[in-house]
C-alpha cells in the first residue's frame, strides 16, 4: 500500500498509518476435510512494536510475522498459527496447511503442530 505513494511521501504515509492502524484482520477460505469451506484467520493487533516495525525504512513481512506471534496474548493470530489448530482439529490436510506458507516456514508449522497436539493431548 505505501508503494502507491510517490517515494518522498512513503515515510509520512507509514508514520500515518502506524498510528491510525489498530487492528488488521485478514480472512482466507479453504476447503475443509469435510467438503465445507473453513475460515482461517490472520490479526495483527498494532501495538508499539508493530507500528515501529511499519516505521522502518524497509519493512520487514518476517518481522511482522515475528510480533504477530509473540502478540498471542494480545489477540494477535498468526497464519501459522491458524492453519496448525486447523489440522490438529482435523478440518484440513497437513498439504493444505503447508500450501498456504512459504516453504522456510514448514518447520515452524511442524513444530506449532506438535505443542499444538502436547497441549490437547493428541500423541497421533
Amino acid at each position: 500500500m505505501v508503494n502507491f505513494y510517490e517515494v518522498r511521501d512513503q515515510a509520512s504515509i507509514k508514520y500515518l498509518l502506524s498510528s491510525v492502524l489498530k487492528l488488521v484482520v485478514s480472512q482466507r477460505l479453504l476447503p475443509s476435510t469435510d467438503g465445507k469451506l473453513v475460515l482461517v484467520p490472520e490479526v495483527m493487533v498494532v501495538d508499539n512494536i508493530i507500528s515501529g516495525i511499519i516505521r522502518k525504512e524497509k519493512i520487514s513481512v518476517s518481522e511482522i510475522e515475528d510480533a504477530i506471534q509473540s502478540g498471542a496474548e494480545k489477540g494477535s493470530i498468526g497464519l501459522i498459527n491458524s492453519l496448525a489448530e486447523l489440522f490438529v482439529e482435523e478440518k484440513i490436510t497437513l498439504e493444505q496447511a503447508k500450501s498456504q506458507i512459504e516453504e522456510k516456514n514448514i518447520e515452524v508449522l511442524n513444530r506449532t503442530i506438535m505443542q499444538l497436539k502436547i497441549k490437547k493431548g493428541k500423541t497421533n
